[in-house]
């Protein structure tokens, strides 16, 4: 496939490496014409599972696009989407089918404004990679990838870009409805993303009894209020999980919201503890930890 993957971010330059380095046509789209320049010159210097290599790839300012792709993959800063697909028309066209394995919610609406429903898939992925230079990232391989087609026109280009993604080791599979396995990572970001940018401290820092509660409380919190929506979420598995992250699989990561308070730079806090607080008061209900967090953040950033 021709593809573009919109956002060479951490995330962004892992999905484009791996689906480069199975023959697929990957074009990095960006707005830092210097990350861009050197993308195009160098590729992309990954480190998967132990092994580092360096992976061949185009790199275009949006409007630099020759023509339509095939698939465009939206990896932007949810704080970045509105800009991203405003910028988008030189290479999404009517043929051109849109993924969405971005954070938080409200993707699914903010997508559909700009392609139509029957061209959207839309997923959630739990793969980890950090940035340790433009251009150059480390992932340990180890996590998922769940999507949809979010019309039943899809299906066929669903399954034709979960069978790459899979190609690719990114283990994916089809679900008939990824919103569970969006809510459940909302709900692990809600604990883990706004801790430990508030608290500066990668995942593991939350072995500390008091951090490890916390994290419970917010995200059996998010948990009740994807319930109450509609949306089958066990607690208890996302709670596991947070158990999983911070004892075994994740502790010396920094999550991303850590990175862009430390930065100063926008969080996706809107999006994740924001998003969940806003949907319970539609709900009529309270969501008062992550309401905290999200003034917390809020309060963080209002002070850059």
């Amino acid at each position: 496939m021709k593809l573009a993957v919109i956002g060479p971010g951490a995330m962004g330059l892992l999905f484009g490496a791996r689906l480069a380095q199975q023959g697929h046509e990957v074009y990095m789209v960006g707005t830092n014409p210097a990350t861009l320049e050197k993308l195009e010159r160098e590729g992309i210097d990954i480190t998967w599972q132990g092994v580092r290599s360096r992976v061949p790839v185009h790199a275009r300012l949006a409007g630099e696009m020759e023509g339509p792709v095939e698939l465009a993959m939206l990896f932007t800063k949810t704080t970045a989407s509105r800009a991203a697909l405003e910028a988008c028309g030189a290479y999404v066209g009517p043929e051109t089918w849109m993924l969405s394995l971005q954070n938080g919610l409200g993707n699914l609406e903010l997508l559909s404004e700009y392609v139509p429903r029957q061209r959207l898939l839309l997923g959630v992925t739990g793969f980890g990679s950090d940035l340790e230079a433009p251009g150059r990232i480390v992932s340990a391989g180890a996590g998922y990838v769940k999507l949809m087609a979010v019309e039943p026109e899809g299906q066929a280009m669903a399954e034709r870009v979960n069978a790459a993604l899979n190609g690719a080791g990114l283990t994916s599979q089809l679900t008939g409805d990824v919103m569970t396995a969006i809510w459940e990572k909302v709900a692990l970001n809600a604990a883990f993303n706004a801790i430990c940018g508030v608290c500066q401290v990668p995942c593991g820092g939350l072995r500390a009894e008091d951090g490890r509660q916390l994290a419970r409380i917010l995200a059996r919190e998010a948990c009740a209020v994807a319930n109450a929506a509609g949306v089958p979420v066990s607690a208890d598995a996302v709670l596991d999980r947070i158990d999983q992250v911070i004892f075994q699989q994740d502790a010396a990561h920094y999550p991303s919201m850590a990175h862009d308070l430390a930065q100063k730079r926008p969080s996706e806090v809107e999006a994740i503890s924001g998003a969940i607080w806003r949907k319970a008061r539609e709900l009529g209900m309270e969501a008062p930890y992550n309401e905290a967090m999200y003034r917390l953040i809020k309060t963080i950033e209002a002070n850059y």
